[in-house]
């Protein structure tokens, strides 16, 4: 019987043990795309080693010490005989000097970190003058790298101001995500972004609170309903970067995803001049494609806006947020449904499967709910006849240019 009793703190030592190993274990997988250890910008790098690598490296410190006081504690104090209440190690209830001792400890390690965080706030927070030139509709225009990202349930949205620029203070003066300036280009998913400059981030939300997280790229800046928060990112090469929703804000919050893609200058110039031009309206005829524009001028107008189709009736969409994305330009992104569909397969073909699945029963795809005497949060079931998905996704089709195939072989979600 004693030496049951005697065994069980050493299975708990152990298995406690056996925990810390596998939980660091499967946070360094080798192809994580949410990786915090793997930084790959100016700005993301210096986050790294101000804050990261110190923050863990004082952690794994009082682990140690910690462990090593707890195994010497157990081995020096530990009770071999339960009878008769003898056998137990001296109380040490009100000892002062002990409590001075772990109180100092604690007070002096939050004073190191504290220090550390204070050093690094102020590069981590500053900005600098990098404008670029940027040709907008035949005008060439010096662009001070800034996006507009507003968190949605449960998808993101970017907007690039370039001819009537915007800037923080600009926009805190309004007040209101819901009603922003119009933007020269209105985006989800996907944020396009020049190489090795950085790009200054204005980040809020219209419905609840988000949080904005691209790991390689910068930490995390949450998004405030109708509070205009400062951040940026910088890449130092030409891909792909995750990033997930870090805020519970809802059923889908897991599943409210984005990539940030890094292009070079003239790839990053193609993007503008295919993304700044209006969707084509197409001309009445018994064509698929044109019955599609039909079925989304009739069931997806009072949501989504297409410019050159509806874009002289759109108000604001029927949502709780008041938005729903812009899907002028839906072929050139590569993923849909925030961030965790393929808008095409591996081997560059439309993924016409997932997209018809979506469009049939979104809410299996996204858990989304409407609660009675609100508005809608999330994508609803239409309703849509076979028929008319079909037609819906060939029209879906034409809305914009494919994206490289680099960009859709390297963001394929699972």
């Amino acid at each position: 019987m004693n030496r049951t009793m005697h065994s069980r703190p050493r299975i708990k030592v152990l298995s406690i043990l056996v925990g810390l190993i596998l939980t660091a274990a499967s946070a360094c997988a080798s192809d994580a795309e949410l990786d915090t250890f793997a930084p790959q910008g100016a700005i993301a790098e210096e986050l790294h080693s101000r804050a990261v690598v110190p923050v863990f490296v004082i952690a794994g410190l009082v682990l140690i010490f910690i462990g090593i006081v707890l195994f010497w504690l157990i081995k020096k104090y530990r009770v071999n005989e339960y009878e008769d209440d003898t056998g137990w190690p001296a109380q040490t209830h009100g000892h002062t000097p002990l409590e001075w001792s772990w109180t100092a400890g604690f007070f002096f390690t939050m004073l190191v970190v504290a220090a550390l965080m204070i050093w690094a706030t102020p590069t981590i927070n500053s900005t600098k003058a990098n404008a670029a030139d940027v040709v907008v509709d035949g005008v060439s225009i010096l662009w001070e790298p800034t996006v507009v990202v507003i968190g949605n349930q449960w998808w993101w949205e970017f907007r690039y101001y370039f001819n009537d620029q915007v800037t923080l203070e600009s926009l805190r003066e309004i007040g209101d995500a819901k009603n922003l300036p119009p933007a020269d280009i209105v985006t989800s998913g996907q944020m396009m972004i020049p190489i090795s400059e950085e790009i200054e981030l204005i980040i809020t939300s219209r419905d609840v609170i988000h949080s904005f997280w691209i790991p390689a790229l910068n930490g995390k800046r949450d998004a405030v309903p109708n509070r205009f928060s400062p951040w940026k990112i910088e890449a130092s090469e030409r891909g792909v970067y995750f990033g997930q929703c870090t805020e519970f804000c809802g059923l889908s919050h897991s599943r409210m995803q984005m990539q940030v893609v890094a292009l070079s200058d003239e790839e990053f110039q193609d993007w503008i001049n295919s993304t700044t031009q209006d969707a084509p309206k197409l001309v009445a005829s018994d064509t698929t494609v044109f019955r599609g524009q039909e079925v989304f001028a009739g069931t997806c107008t009072s949501c989504h806006l297409v410019e050159g189709l509806n874009d002289s009736t759109y108000e604001r969409a029927d949502q709780a947020s008041e938005a729903a994305p812009n899907l002028t330009h839906f072929a050139n992104r590569s993923t849909f449904a925030g961030g965790i569909l393929n808008t095409y397969n591996a081997d560059g073909s439309f993924n016409r499967r997932d997209m018809e699945r979506w469009l049939r029963t979104p809410e299996e795809v996204k858990a989304n709910y409407t609660v009675p005497g609100e508005q809608y949060r999330g994508m609803p079931n239409l309703n849509l006849s076979e028929q008319q998905i079909d037609d819906l996704v060939e029209y879906l089709r034409i809305l914009g240019e494919q994206p490289a195939d680099w960009i859709i072989e390297a963001t394929q979600v699972e």
